[in-house]
């Protein structure tokens, strides 16, 4: 078992016994998703491995925040608290302004031009370097005004 899978059962712990509901639901969907992938695998995951089931998580729920309409406000809220939950077992992620920076960076390192022909070879570079610590659509986001 890896090293977040034990702190994810041992929060999961916790939250039960506080009777936590939102916690409990994160923890069990995190649990589930990381553990099913080590029984895939038939091995015990990396930490960098079982961030990329977080952050997954936290993407989907994202996406959920933003297809719950305005007339519902408890169940935004609900989906930012998620948000919150996931994120904490996330290593910190990177500001626009840090993103910026590692992308001039790399763009200056390969001698690429700024332009959108650039793009995949930069994205590439951006997420294998910082992975866990960003989400391409934030990446993509940056890049757009770089290019």
């Amino acid at each position: 078992m890896g090293e977040l899978l034990k702190q994810i059962r041992h929060d999961n712990m916790q939250a039960m016994k506080e009777k936590d509901e939102v916690r409990k639901g994160v923890c069990s969907l995190l649990i589930s998703s990381i553990a099913l992938a080590e029984k895939e695998s038939g091995k015990v995951l990396t930490k960098d491995e079982e961030l990329v089931y977080v952050q997954k998580e936290l993407k989907q729920t994202k996406e959920e925040l933003e297809s719950i309409p305005d007339s519902r406000p408890e169940l935004k809220e609900k989906a930012q608290q998620k948000i919150a939950i996931i994120e904490s077992y996330l290593p910190k992620q990177m500001s626009d302004d840090e993103i910026r920076e590692a992308l001039e960076k790399i763009i200056a390192e390969k001698g690429l031009d700024h332009t959108k022909k650039s793009q995949g070879q930069v994205m590439k570079a951006m997420m294998a370097e910082y992975k866990g610590k960003t989400d391409g659509r934030t990446v993509a986001r940056v890049l757009g005004t770089l290019l």
